[in-house]
């Protein structure tokens, strides 16, 4: 049977150290406002942990949280874990089957490479408008996860460690938050990754990996601001890339409703679009097969090429718009383009088109040049 166990410095409540000596499963402490150390060695189990002060970091505990490998579920509320030694803030080990909840939380890391929330094992992890701050969320190798993250932040400071990074087998949902560095997935990640209505700075997605992004944003202003490879399968919906998608090797996407500044694929990337704008550039290579529908292409002045095609690329194109800005369209190689053309702001394109490429062009003007 649970235990309501009221903890602090008044008459009518006991103290944290007698407290934690006397922890039994399914008891909630109710933590009145103040810092309370967490000693090593302790490791928490079946436990709640709610915090009673006006805001997450009236209730700070000084300290990491190690859960331990037989506990069924850790909830934490209201509360603000402060890590000062180099070591995660909350951690579930390999063996453990377990639900952690944090809830209206501050999780403050150490500052460096070591992940703030570290889980293995098989895990169901939530974070309720929670801010992760200096360091990451990892779950690694050997976790089996699903991680529900719902109005929350990660703020990493560490360059090229990910702030949200998925390396075992399992579903990620974010929704409403907002990612402050990459979601990084692995070579050998088995990964559903939802992402909702967030900002998140950069994607890394390699392994098997299905996205579904819906009214998102990806900030990074890079070529590869969204990185995917392998085999990948990409679903994008109403969501803007500040900078470029670049896809490689074998990856399947479908990209709907959406504006993307740039846009690159190589290796044998399928790809569909519909109702899109490419902003400055897109280029495809190798033997990418792109089928476009309603989709605008837009030229940048920083670009020879508002269009490319090269090797043995292929572009189907239904009822496109183009507005080159001064640029050309290039058909190199062996490439195929099949396309027609329903609105544009140039008078006139100039194509640029290799000995050996097939293309195919109505509804405007254009000159050809031979490359």
């Amino acid at each position: 049977m649970s235990r309501l166990v009221r903890v602090g410095a008044g008459g009518k409540e006991i103290s944290w150290h007698d407290a934690l000596k006397d922890l039994r499963a399914d008891d909630v402490l109710l933590l009145e406002p103040g810092f309370y150390e967490l000693p090593t060695g302790i490791y928490l189990s079946d436990i709640t942990v709610k915090g009673t002060g006006n805001l997450p970091e009236d209730t700070t505990i000084l300290g990491y949280v190690n859960v331990d490998a037989g506990s069924q579920f850790i909830n934490l509320e209201n509360l603000c874990i402060n890590t000062v030694d180099d070591a995660n803030s909350l951690f579930l080990p390999a063996e453990a089957n377990a639900f952690l909840s944090l809830r209206n939380c501050i999780v403050k890391g150490f500052g460096n490479d070591t992940a703030v929330i570290a889980a293995n094992g098989k895990v169901t992890l939530e974070l309720y408008s929670t801010v992760i701050m200096n360091g990451s969320v990892s779950l690694f190798a050997d976790a089996n996860f699903r991680l529900e993250m719902n109005d929350s932040t990660i703020k990493n400071v560490t360059k090229d460690i990910g702030a949200l990074a998925l390396e075992g087998h399992g579903t990620a949902i974010v929704n409403n938050s907002r990612i402050q560095g990459s979601i990084d997935t692995f070579t050998k990640s088995n990964v559903e990754l939802d992402v909702n209505n967030s900002q998140v700075d950069s994607l890394l997605l390699q392994g098997q990996v299905w996205l579904n992004m819906l009214n998102s944003t990806v900030l990074s202003q890079e070529d590869t601001g969204m990185f995917v490879t392998d085999e990948a399968w990409v679903n994008i919906i109403g969501s803007e890339a500040k900078g470029g998608i670049y896809f490689e090797k074998k990856p399947h996407a479908i990209i709907q409703n959406s504006r993307l500044n740039r846009l690159i694929a190589t290796g044998e990337a399928q790809l569909t679009l519909n109702n899109s704008v490419i902003v400055n550039h897109a280029d495809f290579q190798d033997k990418v097969d792109c089928n476009s529908r309603r989709v605008t292409f837009n030229g940048g002045n920083e670009y020879e090429y508002f269009l490319a095609l090269s090797d043995h690329a292929q572009l189907e194109g239904h009822d496109l718009i183009f507005n080159s800005n001064g640029a050309n369209l290039a058909v190199e190689n062996k490439a195929q383009m099949h396309a027609t053309v329903i609105a544009t702001s140039d008078k006139s394109i100039t194509v640029e088109c290799g000995q050996d490429a097939e293309f195919r062009l109505w509804g405007m003007k254009w000159t050809t040049k031979k490359s």
